[in-house]
């Protein structure tokens, strides 16, 4: 009786007028181990059960559509927003079609390196072609602090994408859909030309890395300049990646759960891979720790 009186107490101190960001990667009919990874992907029929849920219950405007109202302070519900990260194959294959069809707008954020320049990253080249090595390696390079290691081990991921060099992505879309897009429920944004980690890269590389990436979309005719950090928790940006964004234009995204409420830079997104969405929704809090960096940043 208590755990349910402070949870309904915690719901309605839970802020009605917000941005909600939701957070997606891969979706498929199947799931295959070689190409998909269980902690970011979707089934079809879950994603169209997600999508049902959101429609009945929520408002769902394009992303600058919700920063706009966020800007002007004009909202006075719950908004949601879809996005999606990496520019993954299912996008022009599955996710663009059934969004199209149910008339509901989503913002991709799109690695422009991998498809053309790399096959792909340490994340999908390990499971991929059985590198025992890159495998291995993956947890070390997702989390370590430490620069050296991170870079060392990152050269087993040139290793591979050198080894197999010439054959085409079985991971990500065919850009040209994305370069040729003006459908108006569809807009393009950044994740940096590689997916690396911001955090462990210099000043300069960090800059180098979004430059490239602007480049590549900059005249995209459904581009806008909205920046998902990769990775996106508290380790895997700084002040430096802030600051840059800014210096470039950009708006930043974090992938650390959060709502937004005001105009406040960095954004907050909810990943939402694999997830009971209405479960994510129940347990909103109306304490922000997703903030708890930003607050250090500024003091």
């Amino acid at each position: 009786m208590i755990n349910n009186l402070k949870n309904r107490i915690k719901k309605q101190l839970v802020p009605k007028s917000k941005l909600v960001v939701l957070n997606y990667h891969q979706i498929g009919e199947t799931f295959d181990p070689n190409i998909h990874n269980e902690n970011i992907w979707n089934s079809v029929s879950l994603f169209k059960e997600h999508l049902s849920f959101l429609k009945q219950n929520f408002k769902i405007v394009s992303l600058t559509e919700g920063l706009e109202a966020l800007k002007n302070k004009t909202i006075n519900e719950t908004l949601i927003s879809i996005t999606f990260d990496d520019g993954d194959a299912s996008m022009t294959k599955l996710a663009l079609p059934i969004l199209e069809q149910l008339k509901i707008p989503a913002t991709f954020f799109i690695n422009t390196a991998y498809g053309s320049e790399k096959i792909g990253y340490w994340y999908n080249l390990g499971p991929y072609f059985k590198d025992m090595d890159l495998i291995n390696a993956a947890p070390i390079i997702r989390n370590t602090i430490d620069h050296n290691t991170y870079h060392e081990l990152l050269k087993l991921e040139n290793q591979c994408n050198e080894k197999y060099s010439g054959r085409d992505s079985p991971f990500y879309a065919n850009y040209e859909a994305f370069e040729k897009c003006t459908n108006p429920l569809f807009h393009f944004g950044l994740h940096g030309h590689e997916h690396l980690r911001f955090s462990m890269l210099s000043r300069e590389a960090q800059k180098e890395n979004l430059l490239k990436n602007i480049e590549h979309m900059q005249r995209w005719p459904n581009y806008v300049p909205h920046f998902a950090i990769p990775f996106g928790k508290p380790h895997d940006w700084n002040a430096d990646t802030l600051e840059i964004s800014e210096e470039l234009g950009v708006v930043p995204f974090l992938a650390h759960h959060g709502y937004n409420t005001f105009y406040r830079q960095p954004f907050l997104r909810f990943s939402v891979d694999t997830k009971n969405l209405q479960s994510v929704f129940n347990s909103f809090s109306p304490f922000q720790k997703s903030y708890d960096k930003l607050n250090h940043l500024n003091n």
